[in-house]
């Protein structure tokens, strides 16, 4: 899918971060002219403008886009401030096309990327049928995102531990799409076993081919969960990646916090069954919230994953690094470890190396790949060639 953007937002981090992590393909206009070339032709695109794109001309040429195709418009901007400055009849006008987005002044990525998504998902229109023909076509693809772990010998050196397993559908008319524009509707259908299985062979496949090149790494796979109905699912899970001469104690499940709040819930049969299989379980997009930490404390996980929001905050606010920091403490306490996503700076990474993290993932570490290039930033043993820095 195409982004087009206004070249005075092209230097954005946030917007660098977003077409790599949607697998965008980038365009960039500076005038009305250059814009209308760009909103040529069928394909489906996303035009992202900011409060110096606001004149008649920009306008006119979306207007007039949007009265034979689809596509969605993402504002960055105050709406308040700009019916000021660029006159509400001005912003009026462009409100009126079906698909629009408003992702505020100086936005992060996390802004831009819920408006992005929203717009992809209206644009996709994803349907049963669809997905059903993506199972039989081979369509679904899974990446491979390293985690790196703090060494054993201190925290001088970091070694590649994991990788978790990433699905991508490979649409043959809209190109490469990530999870969350399809797992939705995968979810509304009841196909999310199906994929969740699919993934996990192909994983088990790939860590029992990275053991013959002499790669040990373990895996991770994402449980959605409305999948933790099932008492006996560890022993299914089990039997799926043996077939593969690799053992559960090789695989982390990662289950959305959010969605377990609940301690006595039937899902507890369900993770016991997974952990009693020897699956390791990972609290996902730990927040540090209130709730957090009293479903990670009373459910049988093994480790906790802390979202990239939550980082972002304790480096920002030094109250909220100290509280993230106790977290880490009472995590370790409990017998846990630590895992930080969305990690893509230096400043991130020592921050979180100083609160005794214990691993760490993100784009700093390298994006999802695959899987022939692991080797590349694989780094398990002293003698690998190759270190992850």
């Amino acid at each position: 899918m195409l982004l087009i953007v206004s070249e005075n937002a092209r230097g954005s981090r946030a917007l660098a971060n977003l077409v790599r992590e949607m697998s965008l393909s980038l365009s960039a206009f500076s005038d009305a002219g250059k814009l209308r070339k760009l909103m040529a032709g069928e394909a489906r695109r996303i035009v992202l403008i900011g409060e110096k794109d606001f004149r008649d001309d920009i306008v006119d040429v979306l207007v007039q886009a949007g009265e034979r195709l689809k596509f969605g418009v993402i504002i960055g901007a105050d709406r308040k401030n700009l019916r000021s400055a660029a006159g509400a009849e001005l912003v009026d006008r462009l409100m009126e096309l079906p698909l629009v987005e408003w992702a505020g002044e100086d936005f992060d990525f996390d802004r831009l990327s819920a408006a992005a998504r929203a717009c992809r998902r209206r644009l996709l229109k994803v349907a049963e049928d669809d997905l059903r023909k993506a199972f039989d076509n081979f369509e679904f693809m899974v990446r491979y995102q390293p985690k790196v772990e703090r060494s054993k010998e201190g925290d001088a050196e970091w070694l590649t531990c994991e990788a978790e397993a990433l699905v991508r559908w490979r649409h043959p008319e809209h190109g490469l799409i990530g999870p969350l524009e399809f797992l939705p509707e995968l979810e509304a259908f009841g196909l999310m076993p199906k994929l969740t299985e699919f993934v996990l062979r192909k994983a088990a496949a790939q860590l029992k081919d990275w053991r013959k090149q002499g790669l040990v790494l373990n895996g991770c796979i994402n449980l959605a969960p409305s999948q933790l109905t099932d008492e006996h699912l560890g022993e299914y899970y089990a039997g799926i990646v043996r077939e593969f001469k690799v053992e559960p104690e090789c695989f982390t499940f990662e289950i959305v916090e959010q969605d377990l709040s609940d301690p006595d819930a039937p899902h507890l049969k369900a993770l016991e069954s997974l952990r009693e299989a020897g699956f390791r379980l990972c609290l996902d997009d730990f927040r540090v919230a209130a709730e957090s930490l009293g479903t990670f404390e009373k459910l049988p996980f093994d480790e906790i994953k802390i979202h990239a929001s939550a980082v972002r905050r304790a480096q920002a606010d030094p109250v909220a690094g100290k509280v993230l920091a106790a977290v880490v403490g009472l995590a370790h306490n409990l017998g846990m470890t630590v895992c930080a996503e969305g990690v893509e700076h230096e400043e991130a990474f020592e921050f979180l190396r100083t609160i005794e993290c214990d691993k760490m993932q993100g784009f700093l570490i390298s994006e999802a790949v695959m899987p022939g290039i692991i080797r590349k930033v694989y780094s398990a043993s002293e003698d690998a060639e190759e270190h992850v820095a």
